[in-house]
């Protein structure tokens, strides 16, 4: 709690400095490092939220990321790349449990200070030299997610579950259905997991399959935004509005659309805007005031059809 009011505080007084006319000689130059691939509609909110920080603080920003989902190869290489020209910080996901750590032990011991956003080495700050998280509390999304998109199903009962994996392996897909399965453990709900990819049409095709094959399926619950594609599934199969639980994560179009329709009960968004905004913030404040790095969780937002059509508006504007 006191760091979120002393982030708070210090936002406000920089925010007042800048539009009272007050200006800095420090200019500052951040790269945003990503493994998500320049089709995922997700991160441009992430983009957003960055751009009007870089905006708002005066300092110069550059977004890099492969062109494929999970290319980790090549964010590597975007890493390494961006050591060379030494900007003033980097911000980065971390995707993979140890392939990130010696090119970013590198950066802070050439002083060039690391913040993760999105997605955190599986140890946090034990597991990698990183500063600070800013993103969601994956293991815990996950439990939530679960709970929430099976608390009016009778307790007494037990019921089977698909779970959508779009990224096997990948922290964030792993630690979310981490916190799914520790929650059907608890409830003693059976479950299957299942490789989906990032790539709705797929996803949507290898779903649909495994439901005409497993009929005693009670819903579908994904780590990723394929709960989309599981909704066109459903409908195809002929399930009536909401006869099938189905939940996942984040607010692309299509999952919004599906829950103005019924298919979808919820979606949890991580707030990713505030996944592009609050790191740049923190590197302008850390370099501009000597302040430490601290972590932030982005939080749970449920979204649902009691709030979809403002959520909707606000997407369009790619804040939420």
């Amino acid at each position: 709690m006191r760091k979120s009011l002393f982030f708070l505080v210090m936002v406000v007084v920089v925010t007042t400095l800048l539009i009272s006319g007050v200006s800095y000689a420090a200019k500052y130059r951040f790269t945003f490092i990503s493994h998500a691939g320049e089709e995922n509609p997700f991160w441009a909110a992430v983009y957003r939220g960055a751009s009007d920080a870089a905006k708002l603080l005066n300092v110069d920003f550059v977004f890099v990321r492969p062109k494929t989902e999970g290319d980790l190869a090549t964010q590597l290489s975007q890493f390494k790349a961006a050591l060379a020209e030494k900007p003033d910080g980097i911000i980065t996901t971390i995707p993979h449990p140890t392939m990130f750590d010696e090119v970013i032990q590198q950066a802070i011991d050439m002083g060039i200070p690391v913040i993760c956003s999105n997605t955190d080495d599986p140890e946090g700050a034990k597991g990698n030299a990183r500063l600070s998280y800013i993103g969601q509390d994956l293991v815990q999304a996950g439990y939530f997610l679960a709970q929430k998109l099976t608390e009016d199903l009778p307790k007494d009962q037990k019921f089977h579950f698909l779970i959508s994996i779009g990224g096997p392996g990948l922290v964030w897909a792993e630690q979310r259905a981490k916190g799914i399965t520790q929650y059907f453990d608890e409830v003693g709900y059976t479950y299957e997991r299942l490789d989906t990819t990032m790539q709705m049409d797929v996803a949507q095709s290898r779903i649909q399959a495994y439901l005409q094959s497993h009929p005693e399926t009670k819903g579908v619950i994904c780590v990723e935004y394929n709960h989309a594609p599981a909704a066109k599934a459903a409908r195809n199969l002929g399930y009536k509005p909401g006869e099938l639980l189905i939940g996942g994560f984040d607010l692309v179009p299509e999952v919004l659309e599906e829950i103005k329709s019924g298919y979808i009960k919820l979606t949890i968004d991580q707030q990713p805007y505030l996944q592009g905004y609050l790191p740049i913030v923190q590197l302008y404040l850390m370099k501009e005031f000597a302040l430490s790095a601290w972590d932030v969780n982005t939080g749970n937002a449920v979204v649902d059809a009691s709030n979809v059509d403002k959520v909707i508006e606000l997407s369009k504007q790619r804040v939420r």
